[in-house]
């Protein structure tokens, strides 16, 4: 019932820009890749490496969080997609390809959207960090905009986004909060984090929550390992390095990324090996590729 009434709204949000339907399904693919899962593995990795250490581990803790929660929460209330039911009166773009796909959501839940949660906490998350009027107007702009792309492209209800964009902007502010108060803490607080990850799986026992298990367990194992044995800096690398840093790691990830899981397939299809996936790829970002940069001078 609460679903039904929903439909108006969303036909109506759908129509603002029917008259130029093609031109803005392309525009809206790309603004909907901005809370995508790809998007977060090149961001955080560029940020850390290369721009601020700091800003990198922060980003790194509220987008794992986040992705953490947001699938904890789709198996608590298990609200369909829109095109299920209401593929008669909604739009519904299907898109495949290696940057978005929307084609293999039906077996997944709706409620929150975790495109809106994940590009809300990592906005905010940079909003509250450099704590300046004009970050806080962009993150509010670019979250809107993706709120706005899932619901045109037709995979989640309105409810969905505001839902998901708000809860992205309290664990951005949070997830800062705790990082700038106790920063003697922070190892902890990622261990803790570890914990509450874990305990996703009482509600959503699933190869996405094995990932972003493992993903957050990599962090903190490797941002222990990186603060205790390698220390690496980014001030005073030349910009020529840096972005050398960028392209050779993120060629190493994308590498491993495609090769690990059918490496793994080859032994058993368990979850437990998408869990060591996500570990392996985010503690080699995070511990083991920038020891190797410290070692090579680069």
């Amino acid at each position: 019932m609460f679903l039904n009434a929903q439909v108006p709204i969303m036909e109506w949000l759908q129509g603002l820009f029917s008259w130029g339907q093609s031109f803005f399904e392309v525009l809206f693919i790309i603004i909907t890749f901005l809370g995508e899962e790809l998007f977060l593995y090149v961001l955080i990795p560029a940020i850390y490496w290369c721009y601020n250490k700091e800003l990198g581990e922060l980003l790194a803790l509220t987008g794992f969080a986040s992705l953490t929660i947001n699938g904890a929460l789709k198996d608590i209330f298990k609200v369909d997609r829109p095109f299920i039911h209401h593929s008669d009166k909604l739009n519904y773009v299907e898109v495949d390809n290696f940057f978005v796909n929307t084609t293999e959501l039906s077996s997944s839940y709706s409620f929150p959207s975790g495109h809106s949660q994940e590009i809300g906490a990592v906005s905010f998350t940079l909003a509250a960090y450099f704590k300046k009027k004009k970050f806080w107007i962009i993150a509010a702009i670019v979250t809107l905009l993706v709120m706005y792309s899932r619901v045109f492209l037709g995979v989640h209800w309105p409810l969905d986004v505001l839902v998901g964009g708000l809860l992205g902007l309290g664990i951005g502010v949070l997830g800062h909060y705790l990082f700038t108060k106790f920063p003697n803490k922070r190892i902890i607080i990622y261990f803790a984090m570890v914990l509450i990850s874990f305990l996703a799986l009482i509600f959503a026992n699933k190869p996405d929550t094995y990932k972003a298990i493992g993903a957050m367990l990599g962090f903190a194992v490797g941002a222990l390992v990186e603060h205790k044995y390698v220390n690496f800096e980014i001030k005073g690398v030349s910009k020529g390095k840096r972005v050398l840093r960028i392209v050779v790691g993120l060629v190493l990830l994308l590498g491993l990324k495609i090769g690990l899981k059918p490496l793994f397939l080859l032994i058993a299809d368990h979850v437990i090996f998408d869990l060591l996936r996500y570990f392996i790829l985010v503690f080699i970002a995070i511990a083991i590729y920038p020891w190797i940069f410290k070692k090579l001078k680069f």
